[in-house]
């Protein structure tokens, strides 16, 4: 992952772009800076399409306010200093104005952070900042007075969402994270009651180990891992893409043979992953250089207990985990693809994935090949990358499907005999 050599110009330009592409702001709307060892802040410019900056439009603003580039700085300077003052541990800010924030700027509420650990964990510090006009000298003092409090994320009355972060990597995730878990809290809603992660599961959750493991030394991947580390970073791009994949969350493996598999790593940006990065785990070694996500243990313990398992994901799509934080059943029986893709999904205890590894692993079969873990993930195996890819597609559009039908009267489910018909066609029994 190359993005902590880039320039703070270039940084900024590329998180901009990504916060474009993925529908998290306007052409025009929103703005990001990064605050350097000297003091200076590089920020996008005033009125600039978001979609298409380059470094060389990024604007250096020096503490005295002067500032260097071929455009104007963004009319949001103000508050970007304020919040640099008001936590001198940021070096990088992040606002726009996503929809799902957006609601809860209009209704001056904070939306649910609670109901999953990744949100709690990166977004539980949250303030509200009093509206004034944008661009003015007050908007600034405002969200001076709300960061001073410790909040890492403000809702802007009215107007957006702004985060911080020790970096620009950390604060876009944190950004992509508190818009995740504003249309989170959203969905689940519509199913009623709600489980909320509790302490003791958070506890669990933020000591989960960093797996030990042997360094296997002079790895070189043979023409077949090779192919196999390209096909899952083209799954790891469309998977980001298609938001089932976070930069900060989901995990994804492929068996390269019997005793050994492919892993992302730990601790990096699934969308800015080189094949480089993905980790070989042979036994009880991974590659020299190289930690493998914390999730290890659940993926090696499937493809030891399922020979006919080749590729495992673990992921949060939003729309799926309003179910797992629900104690509404998520439902397959909606339409033929959906059950026939993912079988009965069950739903599995969060302490279940966190701390048994084995136990999790032996709830899957030929006859189920995805399971949902309450309040963290659903994870989809398969006998390749694609079918372990599609069945996490397939159960997103599912849910959204459900969602979306509640919303249009009854939902009516196919029969037992319908069902029955299904498993005896396609020989599912």
């Amino acid at each position: 992952m190359k993005f902590f050599n880039q320039s703070p110009a270039e940084q900024v330009a590329g998180v901009m772009r990504r916060v474009y592409d993925s529908g998290l702001t306007t052409a025009t709307g929103g703005n990001i800076s990064v605050l350097d060892d000297k003091g200076d802040i590089w920020i996008t410019p005033k009125g600039f399409d978001k979609g298409s900056l380059t470094a060389e439009d990024i604007v250096c603003v020096h503490p005295d306010g002067t500032y260097e580039g071929r455009h104007e700085p963004s009319t949001e300077i103000f508050f970007h200093r304020a919040t640099y003052r008001a936590r001198p541990d940021f070096r990088a800010v992040v606002h726009a104005h996503p929809v799902y924030c957006i609601a809860f700027s209009l209704t001056r509420t904070l939306p649910r952070v609670d109901l999953l650990p990744d949100t709690l964990a990166l977004c539980q510090n949250m303030n509200i900042s009093t509206y004034a006009m944008m661009g003015s000298p007050e908007l600034g003092e405002n969200l001076y007075a709300a960061f001073s409090k410790g909040a890492d994320v403000v809702f802007l009355e009215n107007h957006g969402v702004c985060v911080g972060g020790e970096n620009l990597l950390m604060a876009y995730q944190r950004f992509e994270t508190i818009e995740y878990a504003a249309k989170h809290d959203l969905l689940t809603r519509k199913l009623g009651q709600v489980r909320a992660v509790t302490g003791e599961q958070l506890s669990f959750w933020n000591a989960r180990p960093i797996p030990a493991m042997q360094a296997l030394e002079g790895h070189r991947p043979d023409k077949r891992e090779q192919a196999i580390r390209t096909e899952m970073l083209q799954k790891l791009r469309r998977g980001c893409e298609h938001a089932l994949l976070f930069g900060a969350s989901g995990v994804i493996s492929a068996r390269v043979n019997a005793d050994s598999f492919l892993i992302t790593p730990y601790g990096m940006d699934n969308n800015l992953l080189e094949d480089e990065d993905l980790v070989f785990v042979q036994n009880t070694a991974a590659e020299a250089g190289k930690q493998p996500a914390r999730e290890l243990a659940l993926h090696a313990a499937i493809y030891a207990k399922h020979k006919e398992i080749n590729a495992v994901f673990s992921a949060m799509p939003v729309n799926v985990m309003a179910f797992a934080a629900s104690p509404k059943r998520f439902e397959t029986s909606t339409i033929p693809e959906s059950f026939y893709m993912l079988r009965a999904v069950p739903t599995r205890p969060m302490e279940e994935f966190i701390r048994y590894p084995e136990r999790a692993a032996a709830q899957f079969s030929v006859k189920i090949p995805v399971v949902l873990f309450e309040n963290c993930r659903i994870v989809t195996t398969g006998a390749s990358l694609f079918t372990a890819f599609d069945r996490l597609e397939v159960a997103e559009a599912t849910a959204a499907s459900i969602l979306v039908a509640r919303e249009a009267g009854q939902v009516i489910l196919l029969s037992e005999e319908e069902i029955q018909a299904l498993k005896t066609t396609f020989h599912l029994e």
